[in-house]
C-alpha cells in the first residue's frame, strides 16, 4: 500500500514538474544565466570590445557607492517610482469604484482604458512629445488660443519628470484597471447583499467589501508595477534622454549610458549597477510581500 502510494505521489510530482518545465527552462534562459553574468562581468574590468579584461573585485561597486550620479539616479528612480506607482493605483480604483457591473458599455471602457497598455511605449512617448512639443505641439497650440502659455515641459527640470509620470501613469493605468475589476468581479455578491440589509451606502460597499475582497490582487498589482517602475526607461530615453540636467536619469538609463553609450564603455561597472539596482528590487519585493500584502488577504 505505501509502494502504491509513494508511486502515485511521484507520478504527480512528475506531471508537475512537466507542467513548471517550459517555463523554468524560460527563467533559467533569460533570467537566471543573465543574471550569473551580470554578476560575473561586475567582477571584471572589461569594455564593450572585449579588450584589455582584468579582474576588479569589488572595486566596481565600492566605485558605485561614490558616484554621485548614481545617487542622482538612485533619488530619481524613487522619486519616479513612488509618485507613478500610486497615482496608477488611484486611477484604476477611482474608475473601478464606477464600473464595478459588468454590462456592455463597462466592458466597452475598460477595453478602451486598455488599449494604451498594449500600444509600444516608445510610439506612447514619440506621441506625448509632439503633443507637448511648444514649437509644433497641439496642447500648447490650443491652450494658447485661450490665453495660456504652456511651458516646455520636457525641458524643465522641474516639469520634465511629472510629464514623465503622466504619460507613464495615462499608458499602464488601464493594465491595472482591468486585472482589479476581474478580481472585484469575483467577489461574492452575498456579501454585497449583505451589506445592502446592513443600509450600506454604494462607497461603503466600495470600501468595507470591494476592497478588502480584492486584498491580494491589489497587493498583485502595487509589486509588480513598482518592479516595473523602478526599471524604467523606454519613455525617459525617447521624451528626455536623462535631461535636462540630469533631472530624469534613472538606474537603468545611467546603466545604459556607462555599459553602451559613453566611452570608455565600462561593461563592468555598469554590470555592477544593475546588480546594484537588483538587490534593491529584490529586498523591496520581499518586504512588500511579506509584511504590507502577505498572501490570504482575499476575502472572497
Amino acid at each position: 500500500m505505501k509502494v502504491k502510494k509513494r508511486q502515485h505521489r511521484m507520478e504527480h510530482q512528475v506531471k508537475a514538474y512537466a507542467f513548471i518545465a517550459p517555463s523554468l527552462l524560460i527563467l533559467t534562459v533569460f533570467v537566471f544565466i543573465p543574471l550569473a553574468g551580470a554578476i560575473g562581468i561586475s567582477l571584471m574590468n572589461i569594455d564593450i570590445y572585449m579588450k584589455n579584461i582584468s579582474f576588479a573585485g569589488i572595486a566596481n561597486y565600492i566605485k558605485t557607492f561614490q558616484d554621485e550620479r548614481v545617487a542622482n539616479a538612485t533619488f530619481h528612480t524613487f522619486y519616479f517610482a513612488l509618485l507613478e506607482v500610486p497615482l496608477q493605483m488611484i486611477v484604476a480604483l477611482l474608475l473601478l469604484m464606477f464600473m464595478l457591473r459588468n454590462t456592455k458599455l463597462h466592458k466597452l471602457l475598460r477595453t478602451v482604458f486598455y488599449l494604451p497598455y498594449v500600444c509600444s511605449m516608445t510610439a506612447v512617448s514619440i506621441m506625448w512629445s509632439m503633443l507637448l512639443n511648444t514649437h509644433y505641439g497641439m496642447l500648447p497650440y490650443l491652450l494658447g488660443k485661450i490665453g495660456i502659455t504652456m511651458p516646455n515641459m520636457l525641458s524643465s527640470t522641474t516639469w520634465a519628470m511629472p510629464t514623465v509620470i503622466f504619460v507613464t501613469v495615462w499608458k499602464g493605468f488601464g493594465y491595472t484597471l482591468t486585472i482589479l475589476s476581474a478580481a472585484a468581479l469575483g467577489v461574492s455578491e452575498s456579501l454585497y447583499e449583505a451589506a445592502e440589509i446592513d443600509g450600506a451606502t454604494g462607497l461603503q460597499k466600495f470600501f468595507y467589501v470591494t476592497i478588502p475582497g480584492i486584498r491580494d490582487t491589489i497587493g498583485f498589482c502595487v509589486v509588480t508595477t513598482l518592479i516595473m517602475a523602478l526599471q524604467v526607461f523606454d519613455q525617459i530615453y525617447v521624451m528626455t534622454g536623462g535631461g535636462p540636467q540630469y533631472a530624469t536619469e534613472t538606474l537603468v538609463g545611467y546603466i545604459y549610458n556607462r555599459g553602451f553609450q559613453t566611452a570608455p564603455y565600462d561593461l563592468g561597472y555598469a554590470s555592477a549597477i544593475a546588480v546594484y539596482l537588483f538587490c534593491m528590487i529584490a529586498i523591496i519585493t520581499v518586504i512588500l510581500r511579506k509584511y504590507a500584502f502577505p498572501q490570504g488577504g482575499d476575502e472572497t
